[in-house]
């Protein structure tokens, strides 16, 4: 097995078995080249490689600690509910509404959806967690706009526990089509606080429009994604 392989796999295991746990401070490269008899440039080049794949992060002068790998979603590529993805991966999702209420559309809302000041619209904001162990770490904040006449009882369901897709689904209304545009942002103020961030922290921001087989758009969404805690896979096939 090549020296460089050793170390990685030696790190990799101990954070998977739990003998490293987040936040705890691995033996600095001196002490693994001895230990491996290896060069510092190998011990490195495999501590790289541990920090990209989101194992570790580096803080200069102090070393190297371990931090949990970011979730990969694939929220670019896929129209599916967040729980569905989240299962898929293994995780245990977990869902807290912070707003289910009936309001008139802002401007920006109105020409999103295509609909006049006068049409009121669903306003549901969420905050997905995943479970680990006995705490959950928010993932996203997600806000999604639809008017009103096309789930006449939406404020009757609990979002907590039901997919907004299976909502409009049970309500004859689908989703065969979405625009996502990516932007980096930052949080702050309340948003920051609810993923327990400080302010300016980066994230990802995404904003969503959903359309039905008409081509009418149907939903309008806005998700904050911490840049700690999320990364994001773009499929281009030619």
């Amino acid at each position: 097995m090549h020296s460089y392989v050793k170390v990685y796999q030696y790190i990799l295991e101990k954070i998977q078995n739990g003998e490293f746990l987040e936040g705890d401070l691995i033996p600095k490269e001196m002490d693994l080249s001895e230990q491996f008899h290896v060069s510092r440039p190998t011990v490195r080049h495999a501590l790289n490689d541990l920090v990209n794949e989101g194992y570790l992060t580096r803080v200069r002068g102090r070393g190297s600690f371990v931090t949990k790998p970011k979730v990969l979603q694939e929220y670019t590529k896929f129209i599916e509910s967040y729980n569905q993805e989240m299962e898929k991966k293994g995780f245990s999702p977990l869902t807290k509404v912070l707003e289910l209420s009936l309001i008139y559309p802002s401007e920006p809302i109105q020409s999103r959806l295509s609909i006049t000041e006068e049409e009121r619209v669903v306003k549901l904001r969420r905050l997905r967690f995943i479970k680990d162990g006995g705490t959950a770490k928010p993932m996203i904040l997600t806000t999604v706009y639809f008017p009103y006449s096309l789930v006449p009882t939406a404020l009757q369901y609990d979002f907590e526990q039901r997919s907004f897709y299976h909502v409009l689904a049970e309500n004859g209304v689908y989703v065969n089509k979405v625009r996502r545009f990516l932007e980096v942002r930052t949080l702050c103020g309340k948003t920051a606080s609810l993923f327990g961030l400080p302010d300016h922290s980066p994230c990802h921001y995404i904003s969503s429009t959903g359309y039905d087989s008409a081509d009418r758009p149907i939903e309008y969404s806005e998700n904050f994604y911490p840049a700690d805690r999320n990364q994001f896979i773009v499929e281009i096939i030619k």
